[in-house]
């Protein structure tokens, strides 16, 4: 695999030279309190063998099977806003300083043709994963490939992307669907994972972090909306993983 780990400063030129600011990282609520707790981003790996909290995912299976499981997956865009809908991953997004990729601690980026969930055990290496610096940047962000299927891959992390150092923000997505919570008070989800989400900053000595609302809490121009009111009416416990504090 060495052979197509690509040097984070290079990467970093070319992602800079396309006018990305940031990398991104959404998952659910509960998940990400444990990023917050630990004050770093953290692998599925890491998360699992420490004993830590983390919300199944249903690439969890290929993760494991394609050895990504110890892998931090980040894209240069937000996938929310580029393709304006709810990130299946969650309604929690990291944001990133791109500059990240020149720090020391980064040792090297993997860069995925697909996502792994695509990938069968006859998808030779050379498919999965960008070998030369150049192909990527023939690649990203110029219309030739599904550019949400082209990840930036960090491995075996540790708590070297430390949320204190490299992270520029957070969003919450603010879907106004109301849940109950202790003594029947009722809140809107989207508010409830803000102010969760915000105590556990307070908590952690991180309330520095700028935490923002998406579309400043009006989904009236994104199908997020939607995408949201579906689960809640059709698929609630997906609903509930998404938004549920409970670790």
């Amino acid at each position: 695999m060495d052979e197509f780990c690509l040097s984070p400063k290079e990467v970093y030129q070319i992602l800079k030279n396309k006018g990305v600011k940031f990398l991104h990282h959404a998952n659910t609520v509960s998940t990400s309190i444990t990023f917050i707790k630990n004050r770093a981003l953290l692998s599925r790996h890491f998360v699992e063998k420490n004993g830590l909290h983390q919300t199944s995912q249903k690439s969890d299976e290929e993760d494991k099977k394609f050895d990504v499981w110890d892998y931090i997956f980040l894209d240069g865009e937000d996938l929310h806003t580029r393709y304006s809908r709810a990130n299946k991953y969650g309604p929690i997004i990291f944001r990133f300083r791109l500059d990240m990729l020149t720090s020391p601690s980064i040792k090297g980026v993997y860069v995925t043709k697909s996502n792994p969930w695509y990938w069968s055990v006859n998808t030779p290496p050379e498919n999965r994963y960008y070998k030369a610096i150049e192909e990527l940047n023939s690649d990203y962000l110029t219309g030739k490939k599904l550019d949400s299927q082209i990840m930036f891959t960090i491995k075996s992390p540790e708590k070297e992307i430390k949320l204190n150092k490299f992270l520029h923000s957070i969003g919450v997505d603010i879907p106004k669907l109301l849940i109950k919570i202790k003594h029947d008070q009722e809140i809107h989800v989207g508010d409830y994972a803000f102010e969760v989400i915000q105590r556990s900053l307070q908590e952690n000595g991180l309330s520095h972090i700028p935490l923002l609302k998406r579309h400043n809490g009006n989904l009236n121009f994104c199908s997020c909306h939607a995408n949201y009111n579906k689960l809640y009416l059709f698929n609630y416990e997906e609903f509930k993983k998404r938004f549920s504090a409970k670790q």
